[in-house]
């Protein structure tokens, strides 16, 4: 454990605090669990490693390290500098490009690691690493350990297992009704030439927190309602080891790690860069669910939400992290059933925040866009903690499902 300490890190407008805990379980002989604790860069991760005897936990340490590596070299410095000068679109895309690499880089480190010792020839790792910048996070992810973001009225999963029934039903593909026990990792570090790394970014506010878990801690927990009530009280410290203390508490079968940061006192004021912005704001109040709403309110409803930028080509799933999903469509262009296209404003898949699984294809993203991904489960807690707005919000998606 790392001592509970208040600082500023470079490039970043809030004070944080970070605790940290990880544990071998009361199973496994090992730890192969590792995490990445780098203040000087703004810079946090875990990694789960597996192969078996000590090759996981080389697979994980040879991970965080290229990651660390590879984000303190000038070139990379350049572009979160850029970002945090001028917060543009295009700056932001080329922060997320950067981490998508950076992954691709850890990726061959393993791979290549591999080679280097008997053992280690199936080694792999999951991981996940944060970047904090201006007033956001960075999340790039591969595997399934998971992130989230706990907030006071809502806890958030930032990230989707890769593993396979997940991804089958993500696409949209015919899966059993229960996941079953044995459901693989399909994409990790270290598994295949290639790798996928999942990003998103979110923007911040003080009194936000940041989990990154390895699966030993979120196996544990009964529900996500039950991970907000462990995250929400006590330091940062105490969220960290009570969540490793349950984790023996429950059997101890896995090793267990947890990364746990706070947003306190923000000391850096910005104009005009909390939040969405002014013309996103204009573009989602405009959305059926969000139409004719005080911005104080939109910006409530957008505390479950999630920015996602989608390439031309890709398909928006109907469940993410095992949950159905709806999106708010802040610019381009995608395709849904019968071929029409909506652009900005548009809402798909309403029906997701009521429970309701629609059939057919999936929608397509036919230019460059950003949306918004709000899962069930989080809309359902923000609903609950204000019965105004939730009337409000499900006035509206009444209206709006009844026209469809």
């Amino acid at each position: 454990m790392l001592a509970l300490v208040p600082r500023i890190l470079p490039r970043f407008d809030f004070r944080i605090e970070v605790g940290t805990a990880t544990d071998i379980g009361l199973v496994r002989e090992t730890n192969q669990d590792r995490l990445l604790h780098c203040p000087e860069l703004a810079l946090f991760g875990i990694a789960d490693g597996m192969g078996g005897h000590a090759a996981g936990e080389v697979a994980a340490e040879v991970a965080l390290a290229a990651v660390r590596t590879e984000m303190a070299r000038p070139r990379s410095a350049a572009i979160v500098n850029a970002y945090v000068q001028g917060p543009s679109l295009d700056a932001r895309r080329e922060v997320l490009a950067l981490m998508r690499r950076v992954g691709a880089v850890a990726n061959d480190a393993v791979r290549e690691a591999r080679h280097e010792a008997p053992g280690r020839e199936n080694m792999g790792t999951t991981l996940d690493f944060v970047l904090l910048a201006q007033s956001r996070a960075f999340f790039a992810h591969m595997g399934d350990s998971r992130a989230y973001l706990i907030r006071p009225k809502v806890t958030v999963q930032l990230t989707q297992d890769h593993v396979l029934y997940d991804t089958l039903r993500a696409a949209g593909n015919p899966t059993p009704p229960r996941r079953p026990a044995r459901n693989p990792l399909v994409n990790a570090v270290g598994l295949a030439s290639t790798i996928t790394v999942d990003t998103v970014f979110v923007d911040l506010a003080r009194g936000d927190r940041i989990l990154l878990c390895s699966d030993g801690v979120y196996g544990a927990v009964e529900s996500e309602a039950a991970l907000s009530r462990f995250c929400a009280k006590g330091t940062v410290d105490d969220v960290a080891e009570g969540l490793i203390k349950h984790a023996r508490d429950r059997g101890g079968y896995d090793n267990a790690t947890a990364v746990v940061i706070e947003m306190c006192d923000r000391f850096v004021k910005r104009e005009g860069d909390a939040g969405p912005s002014a013309s996103d704001l204009t573009t989602l109040s405009a959305c059926p669910l969000l139409a004719g709403m005080a911005p104080p309110a939109v910006l409530g409803a957008l505390a479950a939400g999630v920015e996602l930028e989608m390439a031309p080509g890709e398909r928006l799933p109907r469940e993410v992290a095992s949950d159905l999903v709806a999106y708010l469509v802040l610019d381009g262009i995608v395709e849904i059933r019968d071929g029409r296209r909506l652009g900005a404003s548009g809402l798909i898949f309403p029906e997701s925040l009521v429970g309701v699984r629609r059939k057919g294809d999936l929608p397509v993203v036919r230019t460059a866009a950003r949306v918004i991904r709000i899962r069930k489960d989080d809309f359902a807690e923000v609903c609950e903690q204000d019965r105004i707005l939730a009337a409000a919000l499900y006035h509206r998606l009444a209206a709006f499902l009844a026209t469809e």
